[in-house]
């Protein structure tokens, strides 16, 4: 056996060279995806933000419309409403849900089957993505409420949204701060569930119509994210 500086090349320096070449990069991680999905939840949250007033609005007061809801937001708060009632605590809200959904499937995926989540099926994705929603809900729960409490303001009785927590803590303890956790619980068990259950499905029918990748993502992900708002709207 020769040393490998006396080997032909592709004998002993092939090793040599491939570990060279690897030496300067690193293995991906979960971490990896947050940016871009904080980004994006962000950018989402702020551009939603009149439909999800709207949908809070109709879920307190059963038979009323969206758009009587939207009229009688704007006649109680202004346009300035939709970023003075709740908005931080919604972007807030919405940027540590997504970054704890995407970060903790693969995490549970690999503590349940010992495997990526990438190996996985279909089935297991969705079971790692329905388990790893408790700690993001148990994190996301203040500010849901605290975002409620700011839409359904009528009076403008808060300042802000230091002020409704102040509020919340004073009459119900830090308790109140988790009021309704067993329903976001399954909302979001529900839409996670839902989600990373059939994505792959939908992306390898969306990859029949088309090759370009970013559609395919952009495609099937809508689609996905359908079928788990689907799921739980009786939430």
């Amino acid at each position: 056996h020769l040393p490998f500086f006396l080997a032909p090349p592709d004998v002993g320096t092939q090793p040599f060279l491939r570990r060279m070449a690897n030496a300067g990069k690193r293995k991906a991680t979960s971490a990896d995806t947050l940016p871009p999905i904080c980004g994006g939840a962000f950018v989402t949250s702020v551009v939603m933000y009149p439909a999800d007033v709207a949908r809070a609005i109709c879920m307190s007061n059963p038979g009323t419309g969206a758009g009587a809801a939207l009229k009688g937001f704007v006649e109680a708060h202004g346009l300035q409403g939709f970023v003075k009632q709740g908005l931080v605590a919604e972007v807030t809200r919405a940027s540590i849900s997504r970054a704890v959904k995407f970060f903790m499937q693969p995490v549970v995926h690999k503590s349940l089957y010992g495997k990526p989540q990438g190996e996985g099926t279909p089935v297991s994705k969705g079971i790692a993505g329905a388990l790893g929603t408790v700690p993001e809900v148990i994190a996301i729960s203040p500010l849901e409420n605290i975002k409620l409490a700011a839409q359904l303001d009528k009076e403008g009785r808060f300042k802000g949204a230091v002020d409704i927590t102040k509020h919340i803590l004073e009459t119900r303890g830090f308790s109140g701060l988790m009021i309704g956790y067993a329903g976001m619980q399954a909302r979001q068990f529900l839409w996670t569930g839902g989600f990373f259950l059939t994505l792959d499905v939908y992306k390898d029918g969306i990859s029949s119509m088309t090759s370009n990748k970013l559609a395919q993502d952009v495609l099937s992900g809508f689609a996905a994210g359908a079928t788990g708002t689907a799921m739980n709207c009786w939430t």
